[in-house]
C-alpha cells in the first residue's frame, strides 16, 4: 500500500473517532444536543470517506457504474455545501446572541461548538466528493487504456510486425 493512501486511512479514521468522542462529550458534559447530532453525522461522513478510499482500495469501485459514481459526488458536494452555509449561519446568530465560548458560555446549545462540527461536516463531505471524483477519473482513464487496442506503431517499436 502506498503511504499516501495508508494518510488517507488514518486521516478519516481520525475523523470518525474525532466524531465520536466529541458527540458523546457534548452530549454528557454540555448537554448540546446540536452539536453533538452534528458531530456523530460529520463522523458518518469522515466513516464514508474512509469507504471510498476502502472500495478505491480493494478495486471495488472499478465494478461501480459511471452513474453510481456521479451520484456520490453530486450527494457529497450538495451535503458539503450545507455543511457551509450551517457553518456560516451558525457563526452569524452566535456573534448575533452574544454567545461566548466559556465553560458556563458552552453549556446547552452554543452556536459556536455547532459551527465547529457544520465546519467538520464540510470537510468529510467535500473530501469525499473530491476523492469520489478523482478516483472515477483514474478507473476511467484504465478502462479506456485497456478497452484500446495497440497502436501498430507501438507494436513496430517493439519488434512485432503486424
Amino acid at each position: 500500500m502506498l503511504c499516501s493512501m495508508k494518510i488517507r486511512f488514518i486521516w478519516a479514521a481520525l475523523g470518525i473517532s474525532a466524531g465520536f468522542t466529541a458527540g458523546t462529550m457534548f452530549a454528557f458534559m454540555y448537554q448540546n444536543w446540536m452539536a453533538t447530532s452534528i458531530a456523530f453525522f460529520s463522523s458518518l461522513c469522515a466513516m464514508y470517506l474512509y469507504y471510498i478510499h476502502y472500495a478505491y482500495y480493494k478495486s471495488w469501485m472499478f465494478d461501480w457504474s459511471h452513474r453510481k459514481l456521479t451520484l456520490i459526488v453530486v450527494i457529497n458536494t450538495v451535503l458539503c455545501l450545507i455543511g457551509l452555509a450551517g457553518c456560516i449561519v451558525a457563526i452569524v446568530l452566535a456573534i448575533i446572541r452574544g454567545e461566548t465560548i466559556t465553560h458556563e458560555g458552552l453549556m446547552g446549545n452554543n452556536l459556536w461548538i455547532v459551527s465547529v462540527w457544520c465546519w467538520m461536516t464540510f470537510k468529510w463531505t467535500m473530501a469525499s466528493a473530491i476523492y469520489a471524483r478523482q478516483y472515477s477519473r483514474k478507473i476511467a482513464e484504465q478502462s479506456i487504456n485497456i478497452s484500446q487496442p495497440p497502436s501498430t506503431s507501438n507494436l513496430q517499436e517493439h519488434g512485432i510486425s503486424t
